[in-house]
């Protein structure tokens, strides 16, 4: 039975057992809603707003945990951000490194194709400067950004306010930026393994409850930290295990910019549970601009 002081949109259940016959309802209602989803060429779910990427994944990002990790400095806070932007839905981006004002910032160059450094020497005139960036908000009216820079959001807030940023919309994209920043600022002191998968499964019922997808930024173990691969995520394995998808950003090494200001990323699909695992999307990466492109 639910509680009630548990919003309406959050649904708790006990375990059941069920038979293939039993699932049969559950079966035509998804696919009469794919069907028609389909047919009136609406989304199912946030996407990635990379077409290839979003083919990959099955259509869009399935509700549960994701995992994003890759290379230093590849532009993992960047990819997640433009994911947020694009997704279709209303996005909650939680923040636990970087302060929201420098996020806006980078949503304002890659939407109104403005560099990033001429956002903050000064040389715009200020009314120009706000003029870029009410452009951005109208771009992207459905952003809201969590600040767990300065003090720990627990996940009950993150709910709470994740509700709020949904409103009456059916869907919702989830971005926490990162996990292990997240789980190195909550109170307690334990230590990383236990923090890390405390939150990791805080992530998993917050994705189940709130039914939308949750995408994670994870750091690097050190043995991987320029191969990648499944079991890349630093801490504990079930960064990689619980999650729906990892998604692996790679820049070779000595990749240098080309006479458009790009840079060569790969981005592969090290686990997928709705689509081929293995999948490769070649990715054109404009620090400047704060933009990833397919390629």
């Amino acid at each position: 039975m639910q509680s009630t002081d548990t919003p309406p949109e959050i649904v708790t259940q006990s375990p059941r057992l069920v038979n293939l016959a039993g699932l049969l309802d559950a079966w035509q209602a998804d696919a009469q809603a794919a069907h028609d989803a389909r047919a009136a060429g609406t989304l199912r779910g946030p996407i990635t707003g990379l077409p290839k990427l979003d083919s990959d994944l099955g259509g869009c990002l399935a509700p549960g945990m994701s995992i994003l990790h890759g290379t230093p400095g590849v532009g993992k806070t960047a990819f997640a951000l433009q994911l947020a932007t694009s997704c279709g839905f209303p996005a909650l981006y939680v923040t636990c490194e970087m302060a929201p004002l420098e996020l806006f910032r980078r949503v304002t160059a890659r939407t109104t194709g403005t560099f990033l450094g001429r956002l903050k020497t000064g040389e715009l005139l200020p009314e120009a400067s706000l003029a870029l960036a009410r452009q951005a908000v109208e771009a992207a009216p459905l952003l809201a950004f969590a600040d767990a820079t300065q003090a720990y959001a627990s996940p009950e807030w993150i709910r709470d306010k994740a509700l709020a940023v949904k409103g009456k919309h059916p869907h919702l994209l989830l971005v926490v930026d990162s996990v292990h920043s997240w789980a190195e600022g909550a109170p307690g002191g334990a230590p990383e393994y236990d923090a890390l998968n405390e939150h990791l499964a805080a992530l998993r019922k917050l994705a189940a409850g709130l039914r939308c997808p949750v995408l994670a930024i994870a750091e690097r173990n050190r043995a991987s930290m320029d191969k990648g691969g499944l079991s890349a995520g630093a801490g504990t394995r079930k960064l990689e295990y619980g999650a729906e998808a990892v998604i692996d950003l790679a820049r070779k090494e000595d990749a240098r910019e080309d006479a458009m200001g790009e840079v060569p990323v790969t981005c592969r699909l090290a686990k997928n549970r709705h689509g081929a695992v293995g999948k490769t999307v070649p990715l054109s990466w404009h620090g400047a601009l704060q933009r990833f492109t397919e390629a």
